[in-house]
């Protein structure tokens, strides 16, 4: 018996990132996560001995799967490996195929894989969005509008600031983030609320121009309704 820990050293192979091996002419081909085929002279039935087998199964004489890369099982006996490769198992023992994809939770075909993954995606929430504008070289910002017990909005709250905020506002991130805007800038202008609201509640983009006691600039400012009862803004200082 050939030393195959030795050779998958030599030729890099990690057995954890194997997913599947099958014959092809006299050699076996081991393919690894990163689509790597690895043609080898090891005969598949020393390493069906040598790979562990609570992770790998044999569907067929010449086909060996690690299970967790199996993605769907066919009624009729056919596997749909993670990246898109297909192999029929044995036909004999459809049962058997059916037994393990039960075990397994998989799907009866890739279709029903794919809807499943498509619909079982978890979106993004708001701020995690916004992630992808901490670099952005204009100030960006969401607010959230506050209400007081009778549901008359009194303030708003930073919920997230891009990194240029801090060169506009002159204020750093970790002071404006879940802040009022009040507490941030005490001599804070009142007439930013009710424009704020009115895209927070109503759903319009509107533009402000106007000067800007708190930072002591002229600002440009673009309103847009991210989600309800929020307002995102882009600002331009002058």
């Amino acid at each position: 018996m050939p030393d195959i820990s030795r050779y998958f050293k030599r030729h890099n192979i990690d057995p954890d990132h194997i997913i599947y091996v099958y014959n092809q002419g006299s050699h076996s081909i081991i393919c690894n996560d990163a689509g790597v085929e690895i043609a080898s002279t090891i005969r598949m039935h020393e390493l069906i001995d040598y790979l562990p087998q609570n992770e790998f199964y044999s569907i067929c004489r010449g086909t060996l799967v690690r299970l967790k890369a199996i993605v769907s099982i066919s009624n009729d006996g056919v596997y749909t490996m993670l990246d898109g490769k297909t192999f029929q198992g044995r036909k004999r023992y459809l049962s058997e195929h059916k037994k393990l994809r039960k075990q397994l939770g998989l799907f009866d075909s890739e279709e029903a894989w794919k809807a499943h993954s498509e619909t079982s995606i978890i979106p993004l929430t708001l701020l995690e969005k916004c992630s992808l504008l901490d670099k952005m070289p204009i100030a960006y910002c969401i607010i959230e509008l506050v209400f007081d017990e009778k549901g008359h909005g009194i303030d708003f709250v930073f919920r997230y600031c891009n990194r240029q905020m801090e060169v506009v506002e002159g204020v750093p991130i970790e002071e404006m983030v879940n802040h009022s805007f009040y507490e941030v800038f005490k001599n804070g202008d009142r007439k930013w609320l009710v424009a704020y609201a009115d895209v927070a509640l109503n759903g319009i983009n509107r533009v402000l121009h106007d000067y800007s006691p708190e930072i002591g600039k002229n600002l440009t400012i673009y309103c847009y309704q991210p989600e309800e009862g929020y307002c995102a803004c882009v600002l331009f200082p002058e």
